[in-house]
């Protein structure tokens, strides 16, 4: 056991433990420092009321450490197990992202030919539209008729058109995740390298 006298806010205490003397005189110069400085900024309290204070503040600095610990320890660990795979399992999941790409691919070539069809459509539609509004010589019953046509050719160009925004959107977002495969592929590729670089 080690024994020293300290001085904090001006009065001194011993301490004892079973750290060095270095040691005992470094923390009770750190409560000396923040206690007067908690004085400082309020000059009005009590010493008892500035030990508490001082305490707290020294408590909340301390629980920020434990947390941080706590943060540190978790990224550790999850940095241990991925290390700690294997060749065979690291090309395991490389193979698996890869699958998982081609078909994110496939599935948007798909959808981008779905939207052509529906280009094509839309355009058809437009067509016979047109042509039935140059048809000016026909008889009131057929324009009639034909204006029925051409709302119905509308609605249904409105639907095609709402389809087709849909499939834009979902090629966007399997593009979207398809960037995001690759570079979970990049990021797995380069834990490999960096793994057979410390073999």
């Amino acid at each position: 056991m080690n024994k020293v006298m300290v001085k904090i806010n001006g009065a001194e205490y011993p301490m004892v433990g079973d750290k060095s003397e270095q040691h005992m005189i470094s923390v009770a110069s750190y409560v000396d420092k923040e206690m007067t400085r908690v004085i400082e900024n309020n000059p009005r309290l009590s010493k008892s009321v500035a030990a508490i204070v001082t305490a707290v503040n020294i408590t909340d600095i301390l629980f920020e450490c434990s947390e941080e610990n706590d943060e540190l320890s978790k990224q550790n660990d999850e940095l241990k197990n991925k290390v700690g795979k294997s060749d065979e399992e690291l090309k395991l999941e490389m193979r698996k992202l890869q699958i998982s790409l081609q078909n994110k691919v496939k599935e948007q070539e798909n959808y981008n030919a779905k939207i052509e069809e529906l280009n094509k459509v839309i355009e058809d539609q437009k067509s016979q539209i047109e042509e039935l509004g140059n048809r000016t010589e026909a008889s009131k019953e057929e324009v009639d008729s034909y204006k029925a046509q051409i709302e119905e050719l509308k609605a249904q160009i409105d639907v095609a058109e709402e389809k087709a925004t849909v499939a834009e959107k979902l090629s966007s977002k399997f593009q979207n995740d398809a960037y995001k495969v690759q570079l979970e592929k990049i990021e797995l590729e380069n834990e490999v390298k960096y793994l057979r670089a410390m073999k």
